[in-house]
């Protein structure tokens, strides 16, 4: 904790909601440097605030605990607006390829271009399910390397040069998970490569002065957005390698303006020694630790996308896919190994942060665990499952059985325009049931939200909120569709059963989801004692309709009792 000069301020003429099952509602507080010192009523705040206290007369306004970002790949999209080619303003095809040219012919000088943001989904035949092929990146530059990555960061799109000059050929051998693409007729290269084939492209390097822009940049979207903390993992994609996570953050902290606290991830190679792998983050740990940074969690990358056909499923996919009557995705992790590595992570001190799409990868992971869990004393482990596109019921309730946290992307969570029509040519009748909410909360699974932000491009908490009440459009404006008033509009709602309350929302960003950092002592709700992380908003989540909260502002963000933003 910062020691700061005490300086009293009285908030009041507002609406605090708490997020505190013992004080749920209150209409004034009273902060003392970085510390909440009281929550209640107007006429008692005043007397602890004392004759001398600076006041905030908010006008109506309403006060929630500052956000968390709970699964945030740092930093974001800083490097590909500040510096590369950005797709996901696109939202065609047409669109795609414009950016993409516009940017090489405006930067004639680079020897090299990197971009990230394609969605397969705007192609149209093979390249609507495969990706784009290296020919129509050959037409724009024919003589530099173009890599781009998709909008999820599971595969890269590439023309010849980059294919070339990275050695990438249809016999070069991948290591597990991933896979360089082949025309099926010809046996040449698509343009496409996979997952852990991504290991093949080295990171893009940046000057010391570009990553603190990043960072910065990075940040202060955040902190606009309403969030005062994360739990960072290293950006999928063309950047920012695993071991220069904590070493950018420190950028920003050695000049005294990180204004987040950040827990961090290192993902687990499937290939690696698990051992040596824990002796590289222990001693990681130990080395970055300060009072807003530390190492925390294993990642484990355990399948891939469904729209990519490696998601790992219970039943196959469907003949759209083209890959047969039993192709099921893939698991990349070895069963044995995986439950190994678990069990090795939680008696290091380390959480467990799992990447699972598919019901399949969610039924293998529970498995492991299982077997973990039987090896490593009792204790409060906190481990996550997240992303959870596809659950059977029998998993939801082992998920709460071992008190497994779903850490979900709300976002997503309606029939989108640029995804849904993909995932229900892959899935048949199991894409009405994706992304469960309510069946996991009614079993117990607590419920922790983030925004897997560059994957979800705006991460803006009050669009989740929304999306996970509604189970309906967000964001129609970004999507070039006209907006709905009806939360009931049938056009775009994903499983309406699915829905959850306005609380359980605004938990899943605070209370639920410093409770999954080992942080709810300090900070999650607005109370005495806790740190004074907060926001104040334009609009009551409560009072307005719920197809409008994703139009509510944050009108500042405090950290420390420090306001950061607004």
């Amino acid at each position: 904790e910062k020691k700061m000069m005490s300086v009293k301020r009285l908030y009041r003429n507002c609406r605090i909601y708490t997020m505190n099952d013992s004080n749920p509602v209150c209409q004034a507080m009273v902060t003392d440097g970085n510390k909440i010192i009281y929550a209640g009523n107007t006429a008692k705040a005043k007397a602890i605030a004392g004759s001398n206290a600076e006041i905030a007369d908010l006008d109506g306004m309403v006060i929630l605990p500052a956000f968390c970002d709970a699964h945030v790949h740092a930093p974001g999209l800083a490097y590909d607006i500040l510096f590369n080619i950005n797709l996901y303003p696109a939202i065609s095809e047409k669109e795609t390829m414009d950016i993409i040219r516009s940017h090489i012919s405006s930067h004639p000088e680079k020897e090299m271009y990197y971009g990230r943001g394609f969605n397969v989904n705007f192609f149209s035949g093979e390249e609507g399910i495969v990706g784009p092929r290296k020919e129509r990146l050959d037409e724009i530059c024919a003589d530099k390397p173009i890599i781009i990555s998709d909008f999820g960061g599971n595969c890269m799109w590439m023309n010849t040069p980059a294919l070339a000059k990275y050695n990438i050929t249809p016999d070069r051998k991948c290591p597990a998970g991933g896979e360089i693409v082949t025309d099926p007729r010809t046996g040449e290269l698509w343009g496409i490569i996979r997952n852990e084939a991504r290991c093949f492209v080295p990171y893009q390097e940046f000057s010391d002065e570009e990553n603190y822009r990043a960072m910065k940049f990075f940040q202060d979207t955040l902190l606009s957005k309403g969030y005062t903390s994360v739990l960072a993992l290293r950006p999928p994609g063309t950047v920012e390698p695993r071991t220069t996570l904590f070493e950018a953050f420190k950028v920003l902290e050695d000049r005294g303006e990180l204004k987040l606290r950040v827990n961090g991830a290192r993902d687990m190679d499937p290939a690696g020694d698990i051992d040596a792998q824990l002796e590289e983050m222990l001693h990681t740990k130990e080395k970055v630790k300060t009072s807003q940074m530390q190492l925390t969690t294993a990642k484990f990358f355990l399948d891939g996308v469904i729209e990519g056909l490696d998601g790992f499923l219970l039943e196959p996919y469907s003949d759209a896919a083209g890959k047969g009557n039993s192709f099921t995705g893939c698991l990349f992790w070895d069963k044995d190994k995986l439950a190994e590595a678990f069990e090795k992570c939680m008696k290091k001190g380390f959480q467990i942060h799992c990447h699972s799409i598919g019901d399949g990868a969610t039924h293998d992971a529970l498995d492991a665990m299982e077997t973990a869990l039987e090896k490593v004393a009792p204790d409060d482990y906190r481990n996550t499952l997240t992303h959870l596109q596809l659950v059977s019921d029998e998993d939801k309730q082992r998920m709460a059985d071992m008190n497994i946290i779903a850490t979900v992307q709300p976002y997503w969570h309606f029939k989108s325009p640029a995804m849904f029509g993909l995932e229900k040519e892959l899935l048949d009748e199991r894409a009405e049931t994706e992304y469960p909410l309510a069946s996991l909360k009614s079993r117990g699974v607590m419920l922790v939200s983030s925004s897997d932000y560059p994957v979800t491009p705006n991460p803006y908490p009050f669009c989740a909120i929304e999306a996970g009440v509604t189970r309906n459009l967000i964001n129609a404006c970004d999507l070039g569709i006209d907006d709905i008033t009806d939360m009931d509009d049938e056009r775009y709602l994903l499983c309406k059963d699915e829905r959850v309350s306005v609380t359980d929302m605004i938990k899943s960003f605070t209370c639920n989801s410093s409770y999954s950092r080992f942080t709810e002592d300090i900070i999650g709700t607005i109370e005495e004692g806790k740190l004074a992380d907060f926001i104040i908003i334009d609009s009551d989540p409560y009072e307005i309709s719920p197809a409008d909260i994703e139009k509510i502002k944050v009108i500042s963000t405090y950290f420390d009792g420090e306001k950061v933003y607004g």
